[in-house]
């Protein structure tokens, strides 16, 4: 059975083109696992209809606001607008429910302790060790970028499907471990030429399309000089765009 991944924002944290933050949505049949969750997502939702009780998972790669900043938005929802039934495992790098508590008390203090009345559960991922959640696998494993964020690229295995995503991180070989025989591989690519510690370029990546070993390989992250260039020889992502796989 094909999945099918909804790009609900594939923008930087600037919001270049007018994009909307990182998340993207992965479903299969009624469920949907939600890969980041950027402080526009719960907007994105809307637009696009989404049913938050379908969403069993939500995924987080690191500790930016572009990536985890939507959270509080989410959970505010939850509790509020629909009275959340279904449970709901939130998934990242050590700290993860620490982190997520203090910036939903930050943002609407008094709230944190209302999450009991849902049935949420928070689970830490240890670096390259696998997580078994019901009928999926999910891998972890650090990636270069802001420290602080506890950077990590995911990978995760799924009623046998297999997708990726580079988080935000300049190049080290790990993405190729991430990428390797997966169906569609996320990377991010946030410049065209300019070579830095964080994040990646066009020219790197073009460099070594061939070392990775996906199905599907697709660019998010991307600043104006990214979106805008011509002559563009990868595929790059689009808010909205839906892609099977």
């Amino acid at each position: 059975m094909r999945m099918e991944l909804l790009v609900l924002g594939c923008g930087d944290a600037f919001g270049n083109d007018g994009r909307f933050h990182t998340s993207f949505l992965v479903s299969q049949g009624q469920e949907k696992i939600l890969l980041d969750c950027g402080a526009s997502t719960l907007i994105r939702l809307k637009q696009e209809n989404v049913d938050l009780e379908q969403i069993s998972t939500i995924i987080i790669t690191h500790f930016h606001g572009d990536h985890f900043g939507g959270l509080p938005f989410f959970l505010i929802s939850s509790l509020f607008e629909s009275s959340r039934r279904n449970p709901l495992t939130i998934i990242g790098p050590k700290g993860v429910e620490d982190r997520v508590l203090k910036l939903l008390e930050a943002m609407y203090e008094g709230t944190s302790e209302r999450l009991q009345d849902l049935d949420i559960s928070f689970q830490e991922y240890d670096s390259e060790i696998e997580l078994l959640l019901d009928d999926k696998k999910i891998v972890a494993v650090p990636v270069d970028h802001s420290p602080q964020s506890n950077p990590h690229g995911v990978r995760v295995e799924w009623k046998g499907k297999t997708f990726a995503f580079s988080g935000d991180t300049s190049w080290t070989d790990k993405l190729l471990d991430l990428a390797k025989d997966s169906d569609l591989f996320i990377c991010e690519c946030n410049f065209v030429e300019q070579v830095a510690f964080g994040h990646l370029s066009y020219s790197e990546l073009l460099e070594k399309q061939h070392l990775f070993q996906t199905k599907q390989l697709w660019l998010s992250h991307m600043a104006n000089e990214v979106i805008y260039k011509t002559d563009f020889k990868l595929n790059r992502m689009k808010d909205g765009q839906r892609i099977t796989f």
